[in-house]
C-alpha cells in the first residue's frame, strides 16, 4: 500500500503523486496536498528528464534518460 511521507493518506489510484527518488531509489511518495511549488516543478523536470521502470523485485527505480 502506497502513503504519503508526510501525511499519511493513502493512494487511491489517482491525483499526481509524486515519488521521491534518491540515488535512483524510491524513498518516499507525496500526496498532491503536500507538495510544494518547487517539488511540483521538480517533478515536471524529473518526467522530461529520467525514465522510471521496475527493479527484478518489482522496486520502482528512475534512471536518466539517454539521447
Amino acid at each position: 500500500m502506497i502513503k504519503c511521507s508526510r501525511c499519511g493518506r493513502k493512494y487511491k489510484g489517482r491525483g499526481n503523486w509524486n515519488y521521491v527518488f534518491r540515488g535512483g531509489a524510491r524513498v518516499g511518495v507525496h500526496c498532491p496536498d503536500c507538495q510544494t511549488p518547487e517539488e511540483n516543478a521538480q517533478a515536471a523536470i524529473n518526467e522530461a528528464t529520467l525514465e522510471y521502470a521496475m527493479d527484478e523485485q518489482g522496486r520502482p527505480m528512475a534512471r536518466h534518460k539517454i539521447g
